[in-house]
């Protein structure tokens, strides 16, 4: 077993997670060095063969969707346009300065394709310039170009926040501030029912909470029969209604009813508030009003807490694991709340690795799909781009029925490390393997092409995001990854910033880019 690629794979990850880790003045290679490790071990021989690197791929890709999927969307609403311009203009910058320059140094077109696709080390790219053109110097000239491709995006990459003197714990800071303050603080407050309105037309629970925005979670009534026995009780003159939601939707709320109680008022139930954890398969991936149960049992959940934001919990909202609910209910059903919504992240499954291969086999079948473009004849989003759509779609939804899709933060962490590690060092041993004879044929001259015109562009463009747009350093490194469709330097930037906020940016650029990267590869040869 020492000749196996098994062996020969471990041994990489083993020495090159060793010299990633060794700091100097606060610097590491971190993932760089594995990749160098590999190069230099695919130069001696020792090869491992694609299916690691295919395997290592589609986990890290599925992992990285699944955790990106909730945020994607959300982020394509808002920023969505902006980025996938950004990401057209990056690839297009690219591919014209390497043309311009093969054309005046009189490179044949398949040169000039072989330094475009190995500059982003597309595989997709190269296999779609091949169907036009069968010449297999664009091979060639990928080949040589691949590794130092990748080489000086993932250090690139690792050195930007230096260049542009980020310190990105505050870029951190600041991008988790900007997120709550897209949520604004959820409060808690109690309203005696004035309006004379309600003494002549019966009016509802839910419909005031329809019409405020908040959620009532407590109502001592006036009248016996209006105690907070039924789902949607009535509400009348002179009720104390406990309620919550955002400072603007309260307000909403005192124009409804007509007084806020400025002093504390003690209600004379039996109710109790809890704050317990999503931790129960049963209700991850389910919308509030779904909880049936919750509703006979009289348990109002009145606040979400997610990832350190206040949410409103609206019937509409999808739980997620680790959401951390306040549910008001009686206490005598205080273990029956606790048991449905769980509370306990330990004794949530691993891993269930039904929904993940399932996932990732449903990825590659919607990746090998021809889509026809005009002009240009049919294209595929490629293995990678139909994992990463898929388990962004998953990991939005949360759940299929019975199959819930959502991993563990553990698991999924555990699911994107193991891949990249296995991805990287496989690579780098194919890419390594035919370094030297690759230089000693073409020398060096697509090499310098290649990284001028990368590090180039991707200077200009991210000085422009960062002064012009004036974005968090966070969303700039994930758009570089993406426009370029590069995992390694999506690992990189995940790794340096120490979250996986780069993984929204990138994912939300990544299809776009693919597809303009494809078109790039064959419109040269179409054209010269």
């Amino acid at each position: 077993m020492i000749q196996s690629e098994v062996f020969y794979l471990f041994c990489i990850i083993s020495i090159g997670y060793i010299f990633g880790n060794i700091k100097i003045k606060g610097f590491s290679l971190d993932i760089t060095a594995m990749l160098i490790v590999a190069l230099v071990a695919g130069h001696f021989g020792m090869v491992i063969s694609d299916n690691f690197k295919f395997f290592g791929l589609a986990i890290f890709i599925y992992a990285v969707g699944l955790q990106s999927g909730p945020g994607f969307f959300e982020n394509i609403k808002k920023d969505g346009v902006r980025l996938n311009i950004l990401a057209a203009i990056l690839l297009s910058s690219i591919f014209f300065i390497i043309v311009a320059i093969g054309l005046y140094f009189k490179m044949p077109i398949s040169v000039i394709e072989g330094i475009f696709t190995g500059s982003l080390t597309s595989v997709p790219s190269l296999a779609a310039a091949l169907e036009v053109k069968n010449d297999p110097i664009i091979s060639v000239i990928f080949g040589l170009v691949y590794p130092f491709g990748i080489l000086a995006t993932v250090l690139y990459i690792r050195l930007l926040p230096f260049i542009f003197r980020v310190d990105l714990a505050q870029e951190l800071e600041r991008y988790e501030l900007a997120q709550r303050e897209k949520y604004p603080d959820i409060l808690t407050k109690n309203y005696m029912i004035t309006n004379d309105n309600f003494s002549k037309n019966a009016t509802t629970k839910q419909q005031i909470e329809s019409m405020s925005g908040t959620i009532i979670q407590r109502i001592e009534a006036q009248k016996e029969e209006s105690c907070l026995i039924e789902e949607n009780p009535i509400l009348h003159h002179n009720d104390v209604v406990r309620a919550c939601g955002t400072l603007e939707n309260l307000k909403k709320l005192e124009l409804i009813l007509g007084k806020e109680m400025q002093e504390t008022h003690e209600f004379h139930d039996d109710m109790k508030v809890f704050r317990l954890l999503v931790s129960s398969k049963e209700i991850v991936g389910k919308k509030i009003a779904s909880l049936g149960e919750l509703k006979s049992m009289r348990a109002v959940i009145t606040k979400v807490r997610r990832a350190g934001i206040d949410i409103t919990a609206h019937p509409s909202l999808t739980l997620r694991l680790g959401d951390k609910l306040y549910v008001v209910a009686p206490s005598e059903y205080s273990q029956r709340v606790t048991k449905i919504i769980g509370d306990d992240l330990l004794k949530y499954p691993a891993a269930d690795f039904l929904p993940i291969s399932l996932g990732i086999m449903l990825g590659i079948i919607v990746g090998s799909i021809p889509i026809a473009l005009p002009f240009i004849g049919s294209i595929k989003l490629s293995f990678v781009g139909g994992i990463l759509l898929v388990a962004l779609i998953l990991g939005r939804r949360g759940r299929i029925g019975p199959i819930v899709t959502q991993l563990s933060p553990h698991s999924t962490s555990m699911l994107k490390t193991l891949g990249q590690l296995i991805f990287v060092a496989t690579l780098g041993t194919n890419a390594g393997k035919y370094l030297v004879e690759a230089i000693s044929a073409n020398g060096f001259i697509p090499v310098y092409i290649a990284i001028f015109a990368l590090i180039f562009v991707l200077t200009c463009m991210a000085l422009l995001c960062r002064f012009v747009f004036k974005m968090n350093f966070l969303n700039i490194l994930g758009l570089l990854s993406g426009s370029m469709t590069s995992t390694p330097t999506l690992s990189m930037a995940n790794s340096i910033s120490k979250s996986d906020y780069p993984s929204i940016s990138y994912a939300a650029v990544y299809p776009l880019s693919l597809v303009l990267a494809i078109l790039f590869s064959q419109l040269g040869l179409k054209l010269w």
